[in-house]
């Protein structure tokens, strides 16, 4: 006996989600990075964890908005929830990422 669950999940529109997420998180990265000047090697930590991080609010939105509310009356609320947790995974993955390489006490 198995058990299976009504609503199937889309693994193609997930990793698109997945991947718009972190291409966005790479770029609010970049901008911070212009800023700095140059770039050394400590930089790749917080690549990585800033790219996971935004991968990982790609996939809360794909299950928040298109897979548990999709038939929502109001999608827009929904999305700018969805961007609001964005912001802060993304805090959250830069403030781990700075602390790992020692640039955040």
């Amino acid at each position: 006996m198995t058990l299976e669950h009504p609503m199937k999940l889309n693994y193609r529109l997930a990793g698109k989600r997945a991947l718009t997420g972190a291409g966005i998180a790479l770029l609010l990265l970049a901008g911070i990075l212009l800023k700095v000047g140059e770039i050394e090697s400590w930089v790749y930590i917080p690549i990585l964890t800033i790219s996971i991080g935004g991968a990982c609010s790609g996939l809360l939105y794909y299950l928040v908005r298109d897979f548990f509310f999709k038939d929502y009356k109001y999608p827009k609320l929904v999305s700018i929830f969805c961007g609001f947790c964005f912001l802060i995974i993304f805090w959250l993955s830069l403030v781990f990422a700075l602390a790992q390489v020692g640039l955040w006490d």
